[in-house]
């Protein structure tokens, strides 16, 4: 979008960083006029924005910045002396928000919130929007995804995912998208960075992987598996302790048998014992040898 006045004295860099006073942060001198190129930039750069969302109304203006805290980074392009062409812009804020997590615990913060960002047509896809961005993280030393992000168009989603690698949203019931990230620790990912080969054991696992194993051998039925030193790795004293359970079950098969055969000779040794004594009482007599005696 074109202007017919000159910045030069203000562009000092490609961006231009501007506060509720209209004026850019750090100008010390009292500029009606300057604040009137302002204003008129914002206003225009406000509408085509509202536009591009398709919005039933801006929701940046120069009357809603002066009445307000947040941030308005302009980016601009000098095509030739006193000729600027405004590339985009970036309004940021402060807010208090509840915050919901993916377990749907709430907390009450102070969260720095991407109000309204816009990229002229005629220069989308040539890196303005990144270079806006990174501009904007670099001077507040924050990371993209300690942000909460006002009612984020299609396309801003696809952004933050191709540049930031933001995909996983956050339900907060409300205007504002939160990623998964925002609630990481920094210090848990300075450790997983430092220490890659521990990366698979710190991930858990979701879903069939992390479904409890079934048990694979009579032995731990009967005895009781110990999933623990699997997880651990203690695979020695695991085979010691399944080779062990296994001698025990052995032996008591064995003493099992045994004593069955034991009970067995008993029991055949008591029915030839009664048979013996059957016999005395009740002697058989030999017929025929009877007869000859007689």
């Amino acid at each position: 979008m074109e202007f017919q006045f000159d910045l030069s004295h203000i562009a000092h860099d490609q961006i231009i960083k501007i506060d509720n006073s209209l004026l850019p942060v750090g100008y010390q001198k009292d500029d009606p006029e300057l604040q009137r190129m302002i204003s008129n930039v914002v206003d225009k750069m406000g509408v085509a924005s509202g536009i591009a969302q398709e919005l039933k109304s801006p929701i940046t203006s120069a009357e809603k910045l002066m009445r307000s805290d947040h941030i308005l980074y302009l980016m601009t392009e000098q095509t030739s002396p006193g000729h600027f062409v405004v590339v985009g812009l970036l309004k940021m804020g402060w807010k208090k928000l509840y915050l919901f997590n993916k377990k749907g615990s709430r907390t009450e913060a102070m969260v720095y919130c991407l109000l309204d960002f816009y990229i002229h047509e005629t220069r989308q896809r040539h890196g303005y929007g990144i270079k806006l961005m990174d501009y904007m993280l670099k001077d507040n030393q924050i990371e993209a995804r300690q942000l909460a992000v006002d009612q984020p168009t299609n396309k801003l989603l696809q952004f933050l995912w191709k540049y930031f690698n933001l995909s996983k949203l956050v339900n907060q019931g409300n205007n504002f998208v939160i990623f998964e990230e925002f609630f990481e620790d920094p210090s848990d990912k300075e450790s997983a960075n430092d220490n890659r080969s521990s990366g698979y054991k710190s991930q858990p696992t979701f879903g069939r992987h992390g479904a409890a194993r079934q048990q694979d051998c009579m032995a731990n039925i009967l005895y009781g598996a110990k999933p623990a030193e699997v997880q651990n790795g203690n695979v020695n004293v695991d085979r010691v302790e399944h080779q062990q359970r296994e001698n025990k079950q052995h032996q008591e098969e064995h003493h099992v048998e045994v004593q069955h055969r034991i009970d067995v000779q008993q029991n055949h040794v008591m029915d030839e014992g009664d048979g013996q004594k059957s016999s005395h009482a009740h002697p058989k007599l030999d017929i025929k040898n009877f007869h000859t005696q007689l």
